[in-house]
Parts: structure tokens; C-alpha cells; sequence
């Protein structure tokens, strides 16, 4: 009712004060100037009384559609309030009791309505931190708090809203704690790691490459910093094309050599990597480590093949040297001339993928028991693919070296090509075979004739017709002698060759 009428008591006053006020003052100018026409007076109060009429009109319908709106807003507001999805509530500025809460706020906290009207502020929020408040089941919540003043009954208040962040928070300190691990791991590492934005300015780096670069450049790098700035211009010039390179999307590693004072000859290996985000390239990840033992390593098994080549001079065997620790083997330049492969950067995997699959548990399978039981000679015979294609024959011999400590760190063998001498036996095979089953025939057919002879009477008539077939008998037997003596100098005319 209040707000219905005090528009109209407001425009009565104004009316009736507006009326008061002409019909005084006309009266005073009446007194003050003398009596005029009666008529002028009553058009004069006419006038006066309508425009207090007319005025008092607009300013009713003015104030009544200013409540209108206001009591709308007021309508809405309460609504957002009722039924905001986040906790909200209205409470004292003077004691902290809770005034008014919505069902959001129920619900979420676990209070009823009567319960709220118990409690305090400091009730919810005891650590005083404004980031957690305690439900009725004790679990705390993290929460975003946002308030403003007002008044609620008379009394000053605070309008609260509480934003439920929990995931969020929960969310985020898991990001923090996973790039405070990947800090860590990244600064445990003995590589040198470091990435640089489209700008090629430092965003990252770990202590490796920050202390690396001070200990031999003197310079304290900092995040910002211009590649230009630590490398110096001509060290920057030297690797500007592979960072550029590495931001229009290519990956590369690249091998350095370089002699520090005090240390020597030092070899590193460093891979620059583009960092691609949401499909855009932003900047260049490097890693650096030292393969300096590597590559001693590699000069060194350099050295030995080397003395492989000087024996496999005196020999047709293919030298080979198998490194357990990092599964690669070395073979002489043999494996080249007797088979067509180009191996000197494979490991042991490409030779088992050599080996005919037939023979893959005689041969590879044997080695590795060998191995596995601590022994030292190995030695067998398996079908080996050459670069062509095709499997020939091998004589595999390997030894085994132990360490001090009685492990297994290296196998070196010798390969041998006897194909050909595989064919031979076969062919001997074969020629033993046509003598022993070629022959059995005709002499076993000529002895059954020679005892229907007539031994008697050799020029019995009889006889004639049997030592007709003894000749044709001895003829076949001729033949095949032939050809098993053909067979035989082809084959040691090949031996000779070998």
C-alpha cells in the first residue's frame, strides 16, 4: 500500500501546496495593488489551480512509473537471489548474523534456513583467509567471495555471493604441482635444455645451461635475454639457420665440436624442435647433451674395425664386433664385397631380420644361449640374405668376452660364405646317388644274364641272344660312368677355383 499510494499523497501535497501558494499570492497582489476586474482574478486562480492540476497529473504518472520499474528491479533482484546457482546471503555489518540466504546456499552448505539465522560469518569462514569456508560436515570449500553494501531492515549490510572454486583451485594446484615437477625433473637433468620465442629470446632454460653458459662465457642469463646477447654475434650467425629453420616447422639435430680451455676436444649432440601451440609455431625447444664418451667411442671402434680390414686382407671371412651395452655391431668392409649390404650403423636387430626364418632358433636363438649361459665359443650354419634377396649358406664362429666382474660386454665372430661349397656336397649328394642307384640296375641285370649262359658250351646258340643284352647292359653302365666322372671334374675343376 505504501508504495501504491505515495506517488498520489506525494502530488496531493504538491497540488495543494501549489493552490495555496497562488491563491495567497493573488490575494497579496490584490492587497498590494488595489481591486481589478474580478474576472481577471478568477482567470488568474483558474490558471494557476489548472497548471497544479496539469503538473500534479504528469508527476503522479512519473513517480508511479518510476515504482513501477523500481518494484520490477526489485522483483528480479529477488529472483537472482532465490534462485542464483551460487550460494548468496545477506547478513549484519554490526554482529555477522545472517539476515537472509537463498536455497543455493542450503544446498550447498548443508545448513537449513532456521540453522543459517544460528550462525555467524566467522562461523563459515574460521581460518579468516576468505578463500575456504566449512560446510556442516565439516569439508572445507574454496570459495570466490563477492559483496557489496547495503541495508537489509534497517540495519547496514553486506549482499554476499559464493562462487564454488573448488575444482578449479584443486585444478590449478595440480598444474603448479606438475610444473613444479617438470621444473624439477627439467633442472635434474645433465643435459642443457633452453627454448626461445619467435623473437629468438630466452623463455626458458634449466641450471644446466644457465650455469654451462656462465661457467664458460661469464655471462649471467636471464629470461628476455637475446640469443645475440649470450652467443655472441658470430656463435649466433653460426647457429641462426637451424633456429630459423626450427620455427618454420622442421626438426633437426646437429652434431658440435668444439675445444674448451681445460677440457679439451668436447662433442654434443643438440636438437632444435619447434613448439607448436593451438596450430601456430611460437618458438624453438633445444636440447643439448654431451656425447663427447660417445664419440671417443666411436673412434675407437673406428680404430678396431680398421684392424678388422687389415686381417680380413688374409681373409674372405666377414669380421664382425657386437657391443651388448648398446646392441650395435661393427662389420668389415667383407660384408660389402661377399653380400651387398651397407650395415655400419645397424644393431643386432637388421642381422636377425638377415637370417633365413627357418634357421632363426638354430642361429639366433643358440647365441643368445650361449650368452645366457656364460659360455665362450659359438659356432654354427644358417642361410644369411645378401642384398639381393637371395639366402646363401654361412659358417657363423663367434666368441664371447666377459668383463672383471664376469658379465658379457662384446661377441666377435667371423662369417663365412660356403654356399658354394653347400652346392658342391649336394652335388656329390647327387653323383653318389647316380652311381649307387644308376649302376645297381645294369649289374644286377647282367649278372642275372651271365647265369643263364651256357659256361659249358660258350658257342652254344642259346648264348648268342643273352650276350647281346650283356652288351647293351655294359654300353648303359658306359654312359653312366661317363657322366658321373663328367660331374666330378666339374666339381673339382671348381674346388681347384676356391
Amino acid at each position: 500500500m505504501i508504495n501504491l499510494f505515495s506517488p498520489l499523497r506525494t502530488v496531493m501535497i504538491f497540488i495543494v501546496f501549489g493552490i495555496i501558494w497562488i491563491f495567497t499570492t493573488d490575494n497579496l497582489l490584490l492587497w498590494l495593488f488595489g481591486p481589478a476586474s474580478s474576472r481577471i482574478w478568477v482567470g488568474q486562480h483558474l490558471k494557476g489551480t489548472t497548471f497544479m492540476l496539469i503538473c500534479g497529473t504528469l508527476l503522479y504518472w512519473l513517480l508511479r512509473k518510476y515504482l513501477t520499474s523500481l518494484h520490477h528491479s526489485e522483483n528480479a533482484y529477488i529472483r537472482i537471489f532465490k534462485e542464483s546457482p551460487h550460494a548468496m546471503w545477506i547478513y549484519s555489518k554490526k554482529d555477522l548474523r545472517f539476515l537472509l540466504v537463498n536455497d543455493a546456499a542450503v544446498n550447498i552448505y548443508g545448513y537449513s534456513r532456521q540453522e543459517f539465522m544460528l550462525l555467524r560469518m566467522s562461523d563459515l569462514n574460521p581460518q579468516e583467509d576468505d578463500l575456504r569456508h566449512v560446510k556442516k560436515d565439516g569439508s572445507l570449500m574454496y570459495v570466490q567471495v563477492q559483496s557489496f553494501e547495503t541495508s537489509y531492515g534497517g540495519e547496514p549490510a553486506e549482499v554476499a555471493s559464493a562462487m564454488d572454486v573448488t575444482d578449479k583451485y584443486l585444478a590449478d594446484e595440480a598444474l603448479h604441482q606438475q610444473e613444479k615437477l617438470l621444473n624439477t625433473i627439467i633442472n635434474s637433468s645433465e643435459e642443457l635444455i633452453w627454448a626461445v620465442n619467435a623473437d629468438k629470446e630466452f623463455i626458458v632454460f634449466n641450471n644446466e645451461f644457465h650455469d654451462t653458459i656462465q661457467k664458460f662465457t661469464g655471462t649471467d642469463i636471464k629470461l628476455g635475454d637475446k640469443l645475440s646477447m649470450v652467443e655472441g654475434e658470430l656463435e649466433y650467425q653460426r647457429w641462426r639457420k637451424y633456429y630459423e629453420k626450427s620455427l618454420l616447422g622442421q626438426k633437426l639435430v646437429k652434431e658440435d665440436i668444439r675445444e674448451l680451455a681445460g677440457f679439451g676436444i668436447s662433442y654434443s649432440e643438440i636438437t632444435f624442435n619447434p613448439i607448436v601451440f593451438e596450430g601456430d609455431i611460437i618458438g624453438v625447444a633445444c636440447f643439448a647433451r654431451n656425447i663427447t664418451e660417445r664419440k671417443q667411442q666411436e673412434i675407437k671402434l673406428g680404430k678396431a674395425v680398421e684392424r678388422y680390414e687389415i686381417v680380413s686382407l688374409a681373409t674372405n671371412d666377414v669380421i664382425w664386433d657386437w657391443d651388448l651395452a648398446t646392441n650395435k655391431i661393427i662389420w668389415n668392409s667383407n660384408l660389402q664385397r661377399l653380400f651387398g649390404h651397407d650395415a655400419t650403423n645397424e644393431d643386432i636387430s637388421w642381422w636377425k631380420k638377415m637370417v633365413h626364418p627357418d634357421d632363426y632358433a638354430q642361429a639366433v636363438f643358440t647365441l643368445e644361449e650361449v650368452i645366457r649361459t656364460r659360455l665362450t665359443q659359438w659356432a654354427v650354419e644358417y642361410r644369411f640374405k645378401n642384398a639381393e634377396g637371395e639366402y646363401r649358406y654361412v659358417n657363423d664362429r663367434g666368441y664371447v668376452i666377459y668383463n672383471d666382474e664376469g658379465l658379457p660386454y662384446r661377441v666377435i665372430g667371423a662369417m663365412q660364405d660356403i654356399h658354394e661349397k653347400k652346392k658342391f656336397v649336394e652335388e656329390l649328394k647327387k653323383v653318389a646317388h647316380m652311381s649307387s642307384h644308376g649302376m645297381r640296375r645294369p649289374v644286377a641285370s647282367m649278372l642275372g644274364l651271365v647265369n643263364l649262359l651256357n659256361k659249358e658250351d660258350l658257342a652254344h646258340p642259346d648264348n648268342a641272344p643273352l650276350l647281346v643284352h650283356v652288351e647293351t647292359l655294359a654300353n648303359e653302365m658306359d654312359v653312366i660312368l661317363h657322366e658321373v666322372a663328367d660331374k666330378c671334374n666339374a666339381i673339382f675343376m671348381v674346388v681347384e677355383k676356391e
